[in-house]
This record gives structure tokens, sequence and C-alpha cells, in this order.
């Protein structure tokens, strides 16, 4: 009798969805990198099956999205390469184990939390992508205050959401931006495709704050209108 051929589900390649796919492409190769907020641990299975990293740590803060996890990678083959960890963001992370972080589907005042209370990223050696749900702007000061270099930020849409991935490393730099880009990044250099969708729900969200402190904080509302003006003037 001949040798056994192996199961057919140990050679399909994963397939991301558009959201995930940016992330995977943002993230340079590296030997491990970890996956905040893992659920089913798709991201790092498709960053080895695609030689960008020899090992992986799927993170989560829950235990069910971890049985998730582990039910993928005992279908694709990886539960002696990606290890599962309980972790509430990097806390359970060390500094030596990982090149590179991704933090997706998290919102942004979390990942802006763990981007200025976790000192070991400030390390021009590792690498962060960021992919917020909410308060863009929170990760995008975080990250400019805690001396962060914004490397490369690009958008997708998948189904009616537009998705924002942020690339970024340690860099030590203090420059001065305008108060615009907090809400709107490089994405005004090309106001195109997504990158327009985008900044148009921004706009939309700032003038609906805006008109809803006009009595409350008239001063506040002020900023929030020459801060739309800006990004309109910037496009």
């Amino acid at each position: 009798m001949g040798r056994l051929s192996q199961p057919l589900f140990y050679k399909a390649m994963l397939k991301l969805t558009e959201r995930l796919q940016m992330v995977a492409d943002f993230l340079d190769p590296c030997a491990c990198f970890a996956d905040i907020g893992t659920d089913h641990a798709y991201l790092p299975v498709w960053m080895l099956q695609n030689g960008k990293a020899h090992y992986a740590i799927a993170a989560d803060i829950n235990p069910n999205p971890l049985k998730n996890a582990r039910t993928t990678l005992a279908q694709y083959g990886f539960a002696e390469q990606i290890e599962l960890r309980l972790s509430d963001g990097l806390q359970n992370i060390d500094a030596w184990e990982v090149g590179a972080v991704a933090v997706a589907g998290m919102g942004g005042n979390q990942i802006a939390d763990m981007v200025a209370g976790t000192p070991w990223l400030q390390d021009e050696k590792k690498q962060l992508v960021l992919q917020p749900m909410t308060h863009f702007e929170d990760v995008r000061r975080a990250l400019r205050e805690n001396g962060f270099s914004v490397l490369r930020e690009e958008t997708v849409a998948e189904g009616e959401r537009v998705y924002l991935a942020i690339s970024a490393r340690y860099s030590g730099e203090s420059r001065a931006y305008p108060e615009w880009y907090d809400y709107a990044g490089t994405l005004p250099q090309n106001p195109t495709g997504t990158n327009l969708l985008y900044l148009q729900k921004v706009l939309s969200r700032l003038e609906k704050r805006a008109k809803a402190l006009q009595s409350a904080n008239p001063k506040e509302s002020e900023k929030l209108f020459a801060i739309i003006k800006e990004i309109k003037d910037a496009c």
C-alpha cells in the first residue's frame, strides 16, 4: 500500500477578508509576531503559510476566541508554531518575543492605551500595524505623542465599512503636526477611492459633533469647524 497523502486541509491556503489582508500586506517579514485580539487566528496562519513569520503568538483577552483559534490551528496544521495566549492587550507579551505586533478589530482608545502604556514598543526594530475600528484620531495622537513615526496608512472597503490600517515604528522624533492630522493623517494627499470615503465619514462625524456643541461649548464647536475646513483645504 502506498504512502498516505497529506490531508487536503493542510495544503489549503487561507484567504483573508479585505481588511485583514491589508494588515497582512503591511506586516514586514519577521521571526515572530504577535496578533493581539486574534479571535480565530486567521492572520497568524496566513503569515506562516506565506513565509512572513516562522512563529506567532495569537493573543486574546477572552478564552472563547482562543477556542476558535485552536480549531483554526488544528485545521491548518500550525498548532506547534502558533502559541495561543490569554492576554489583556500586550500585558502578557514580552519584548524579546516579537518583532512585529498587529492589533486589528479593537477600539482606537484601547489601541492608544497600548501604545502609550507599553514601554518596550519604543524600539525602532519593532513594527506596529494597527487597525482601529473607532477613534482613529486617538491612535494617531498616541503614536505622535510617544515618538512613533507613521510609515504607511491606507484604507480598504469591506461590505459597507471602510477600514484604516497604519504601519508605524518608534523613531523618537518629535515634530509639529497641524491639528487636523490626528483625524485625517496623510490620506488628504490622495483623496480618491476608499480614502475619499473615509475622509467623508470623518468630516461627517466632526460636523455632527461640532453642531451638537454649538450651544453647550461654542469654543470647542468653533475649533472643530476649523479642523473640518483645514481637512477640506488639505485634500
